[in-house]
């Protein structure tokens, strides 16, 4: 009957940790980990320790301006081509229903060449963009 006797409350684990060990840094040594810990995106000074005690990698992240800046201006360019593609059917809607036919011919060729250059300008874009990545991939190995 004491075998299974349990009082309630939170689960008796296995393998539990109640072996304490303390480090005392000087204020270099501190400034250092701290670097080391914002580096590695690690929040939790404890777990930081013991994966470098007992041998874990661990990733260092680094934020590039540049790169950020990049990608909020290719996501504003990108939400401007949505509006661009909703106002293009507007366009030509109006053209049908307003124009005479010779008259919008005109117009939608005119529109048609806008839209062939506005599409060099993606295929650039998409250049760049493949351009920053393969470098990106480089510095990041």
């Amino acid at each position: 009957m004491t075998e299974n006797f349990n009082k309630g409350g939170r689960p008796t684990v296995a393998n539990r940790c109640h072996n304490c060990v303390m480090l005392r840094f000087d204020d270099l040594e501190f400034d250092k980990l701290i670097r080391m810990m914002e580096l590695a995106g690690e929040s939790v000074k404890a777990t930081f320790i013991k994966g470098l005690v007992f041998g874990k990698t661990f990733k260092v992240h680094k934020i590039d301006k540049t790169m950020l800046d990049y990608l909020t201006k290719l996501s504003a360019l990108f939400a401007e081509y949505r509006n661009i593609g909703v106002n293009y059917n507007i366009v030509v809607k109006e053209l049908k229903a307003g124009f005479s036919e010779k008259k919008a011919m005109t117009l939608l060729y005119r529109l048609e060449k806008e839209t062939k250059d506005l599409a060099a300008v993606t295929a650039k874009v998409l250049a760049l963009t493949e351009d920053m990545r393969n470098q990106w991939s480089q510095k990041s190995q």
